[in-house]
């Protein structure tokens, strides 16, 4: 009889070990993976904060882009203009030379002015152009994670067995952490 319940009590201990025991591996395994979705959560965080500094550098450069490309037609234009008038522009007969001088030379410095300033627009955008590339390419990357980022995140299963042994058997709620 005493040693039918010795059993029973052996018995009944072995079950609460085993049910402690596959409780703690479970909370063990369950907060690990809690701890990998929040490490990924965080690197993926990161990724779209780099995606927004690229989306801003683009939107920025492409300010500069846009704007040259407007002075460029409109000083294009105004070149045409400057031609047209070199090439079809008569000035009336008997008009002083002083004057057919300074329309001239008003309308060689205008044509250099309008050349220039194309020739700067397209310069300024191919710039804009090129400084966003390095930038993009050197300064705001994608922050991709290293294997070892990765494998740190990872958990094994095999690290539940590393943990403490009084942890391994801990009782809910009335134990400590």
């Amino acid at each position: 009889m005493v040693l039918g319940a010795a059993t029973a009590a052996a018995a009944a201990t072995g079950s609460t070990g085993i049910s402690l025991f596959e409780y703690n591996r479970e909370n063990f395994l369950y907060d690990r993976k809690m701890r990998q979705e929040t490490e990924y959560q965080i690197m993926d965080f990161r990724i779209k904060q780099a995606e927004l500094w690229r989306e801003d550098v683009k939107d920025i450069i492409g300010l500069t882009s846009v704007k040259m490309d407007t002075y460029l037609i409109v000083n294009a234009v105004q070149l045409g203009f400057c031609v047209m008038a070199f090439c079809e522009g008569r000035i009336a007969a008997g008009t002083p030379t002083w004057l057919i001088g300074c329309h001239t030379l008003c309308l060689g410095g205008a044509f250099m002015y309008l050349l220039m300033s194309v020739w700067l627009s397209m310069h300024a955008s191919v710039t804009a152009k090129a400084y966003e590339v390095r930038l993009l390419t050197q300064h705001v990357r994608l922050p991709v994670p290293t294997w070892a980022q990765l494998e740190g995140a990872r958990t094994y299963g095999s690290t539940f067995e590393k943990v403490n042994t009084r942890q391994m058997f801990r009782m809910p709620f009335a134990m400590g952490p």
